[in-house]
């Protein structure tokens, strides 16, 4: 599934505006997001993380809350066979302010929640991801 994100063109045209850096599971930090991407621009940096599950909703999410000690944006990326129990609960993505995605095989995307932007609940694990990045080329 992380592939077929990576491969993706409408989520590429959503993050590749302005320089932007993506890296596959990120360790060392408050948990492994499956995908991380940073958009930096003239005014300022947005970083976003991304946990794919093929179905278990409650589970992404709890990972996907997480890594939002140490990013801006937090996302859950589901199959979207596997969707309806998510949209089910969408007040639960909403109260954590986590975004829910869905990819089909065909690689079509739906976003049901876009997350507004905030700062990392966590100035320490904040300090250690940008610590990470700045080793990283954009």
């Amino acid at each position: 599934m992380v592939e077929a994100i990576k491969r993706n063109e409408q989520l590429h045209k959503l993050m590749m505006s302005g320089k932007t850096l993506m890296q596959e599971e990120m360790s060392g930090l408050f948990g492994i997001p499956d995908l991380i991407f940073v958009k930096k621009n003239s005014k300022k940096r947005i970083s976003y993380a991304y946990e794919a599950k093929l179905s278990n909703w409650s589970r992404a999410l709890t990972q996907a809350f997480r890594y939002k000690a140490f990013v801006n944006k937090s996302f859950v990326i589901l199959d979207h066979d596997h969707i309806n129990p998510a949209l089910s609960n969408t007040d639960k993505f909403c109260k954590a302010n986590v975004g829910l995605i869905s990819i089909d095989d065909s690689g079509n995307v739906q976003c049901y929640y876009n997350p507004y932007y905030e700062a990392p609940y966590s100035p320490r694990l904040e300090n250690k991801f940008n610590e990470k990045i700045s080793s990283l080329k954009f």
